[in-house]
């Protein structure tokens, strides 16, 4: 080779070496977000056909909701992050010409060399980098699951508050119809001058006030639906053509024993674990400020060509930690490692007060509920024994019409007491950890079955 060839030489291998090196990188590919395009999105959802009960309303929350794109997102932010983190660190090539000027005897006036700098890493700071990623990774998966739990419980609470409006309205309904005919019949008498208008004051004000009910069932209705649509993620249109079943949702299960429910509360729960990783990615931190006490490595050999001779140099350079240690970095690793134990014992602490607090309301629900039945049972007896005395002419339509008033009475407090306890039951799946979308996966010993 020529000398004065040795400069074009070189800098086309360099440009060989950076097109190789490039030819592996990723290209850009735009995605284009308007808000007129998310809006039609939005209003073009659908749910489909066919009949839609809790479980499956609870799918299709878990594909659609906004909070689970967010979850999903920030996992696989965090798997992008552990390629990241276990990225190694490139080598450096520097090239460089020297012109000699005054040069005697003809001789290239020009000098021609490369260096190459290979960083490596010690103590282990790769691994400390992956570990603490993984960990982060894991916490990130674990927020999705308790993303998860969270949209299905929401599912359920909405589900639950539609069938309690819907069942309040009907019966509202009945009870409105009596209460209007039993206002009739009071005016009945008064034009007969059997009775005066003060004897009928309580009737009409039991019968404008059931009105009012009606109309705040049916905007509790209204609402529940409109709730029900923003957690599945679609528009509430899109409940037009659905055919909601509510199946299954008077089956309440009695809870599994205080000792399954507290150890899956502080261990298995997902929120819990989440900040469990989290802690972990903390101690790795730490390790990895630790092992930045020790620098790195940079190898450094080289090459030049300088007036026909060929000169190899050997080199390598480090950091002397004589002014900092990193000592600022360890402390603040310290610091955080502290708050993220603190964090996990707050997080332990915080799901056994929310399972002991959830497991009395459910108790209590279903004492309540037991004798909101019992009540009920007692007058649907006496309301039987008024139908078969009016039947048998020993007593007129208004005494009749008033025991239907009263069963209706009873029916509304048996169905406050069936809501009250289908949302215990959401609460203690939420404070035990255990997801489920019907009652069945509770593992109970026996069901607590009300009467339709």
């Amino acid at each position: 080779m020529k000398p004065s060839a040795f400069p074009f030489a070189k800098s086309t291998t360099a440009l060989a070496l950076a097109a190789v090196a490039l030819g592996g990188c990723v290209s850009y590919k735009p995605e284009p977000l308007t808000a007129e395009q998310g809006a039609a999105d939005l209003q073009g959802r659908a749910l489909g056909g066919g009949s839609w009960d809790c479980d499956r309303l609870c799918a299709a929350a878990l594909l659609r909701h906004p909070t689970m794109e967010i979850a999903r997102a920030k996992l696989a932010t965090a798997q992008a992050a552990l390629i990241t983190a276990g990225a190694r660190p490139n080598p450096t090539v520097g090239f460089s010409a020297t012109n000699i000027s005054r040069l005697l005897g003809g001789a290239s006036p020009w000098a021609n060399g490369f260096t190459l700098d290979v960083p490596i890493e010690t103590a282990g700071k790769r691994g400390q980098r992956i570990a603490q990623a993984q960990a982060l990774v894991n916490a990130a998966a674990l927020n999705l699951s308790t993303e998860e739990g969270n949209v299905a419980s929401r599912v359920r609470r909405s589900v639950y508050a539609l069938f309690a409006a819907q069942q309040r309205e009907a019966l509202l309904g009945t009870q409105q119809a009596d209460q209007e005919e039993t206002v009739k019949l009071f005016d009945a008498r008064i034009a007969a001058g059997e009775i005066s208008r003060v004897e009928t004051l309580q009737a009409r004000l039991q019968f404008n006030q059931s009105r009012l009910l009606s109309r705040d069932a049916q905007k509790q209705k209204a609402e529940a639906r409109a709730t029900l649509a923003a957690v599945l993620g679609v528009s509430v249109h899109a409940l037009d053509t659905v055919a909601l079943s509510f199946a299954g949702l008077e089956d309440l299960p009695s809870p599994p024993s205080e000792r399954t429910l507290r150890r899956n509360a502080v261990v298995e729960r997902s929120d819990v674990l989440s900040v469990l990783a989290e802690y972990a990615a903390a101690e790795a931190a730490l390790r990895l400020e630790i092992a930045k006490q020790w620098p790195d490595v940079h190898l450094g050999p080289g090459y030049a060509y300088d007036q026909g001779q060929n000169k190899w140099t050997i080199g390598f350079t480090l950091t002397l930690p004589l002014l900092d240690q990193n000592r600022g970095p360890i402390a603040e690793a310290l610091a955080k490692r502290r708050e993220a134990a603190a964090n996990f014992n707050a997080a332990q602490a915080k799901a056994l007060g929310e399972l002991e607090l959830a497991l009395a309301s459910y108790r209590g629900a279903l004492t309540k509920l037991d004798t909101a039945n019992q009540l009920l049972a007692s007058q649907e007896k006496q309301h039987h024994s008024m139908e078969a005395l009016f039947k048998a002419g020993e007593n007129d339509r208004l005494t009749m019409v008033s025991a239907q008033v009263e069963l209706q009475a009873a029916r509304l407090s048996r169905l406050d007491a069936l809501f009250s306890a289908q949302q215990a039951l959401s609460a203690l799946e939420d404070a035990s950890g255990v997801r489920c979308s019907s009652a069945a996966d509770f593992h109970s010993t026996h069901h607590h079955k009300t009467k339709p």
